[in-house]
């Protein structure tokens, strides 16, 4: 079969999939935005509500990772150990450090639960000088 289209006709078909293609993009972003994968929020740094070891939560690359810092041995020397933060498939986040520690965060008051742990409250890293006139205020 050989379908002859005219100049006119090639530009308008042209334009209609142009636009086509331009409103499957924005409705693939919208259900990214929808589906936003919480390891995204939790990225930052952590300090722990009950003494125990800072972490941070990172993205690299595809993956995200949390590295916990704790002191270790007779002088306390800090040694960050770095582990995979994972989801499961019915969007539970979980580490595994040799045992599993799941990951449960809280957007509405933004602490993060860690299972054996405890909570954790993330750490405000703005600079000095907005530090400063938070304090004035």
């Amino acid at each position: 079969m050989n379908i002859k289209l005219t100049k006119t006709e090639r530009l308008l078909l042209c334009g209609g999939l142009i636009g086509m293609a331009s409103l499957m993009l924005q409705a693939c972003e919208t259900v990214m935005k929808e589906n936003e994968d919480e390891r995204e929020k939790i990225c930052g740094n952590w300090e722990s509500a009950e003494g125990k070891p800072d972490i941070l939560v990172y993205r690299e690359g595809t993956l995200y990772k949390v590295t916990l810092f704790r002191r270790k041995g007779v002088r306390r020397v800090l040694r960050p150990e770095t582990y995979l933060l994972q989801r499961e498939e019915n969007g539970n986040l979980y580490m595994n450090t040799g045992f599993r520690i799941d990951v449960a965060y809280n957007e509405e008051t933004d602490v993060m639960t860690l299972s054996p742990n405890g909570d954790y409250i993330r750490v405000d890293t703005d600079d000095t000088s907005d530090g400063e006139k938070k304090e004035e205020q």
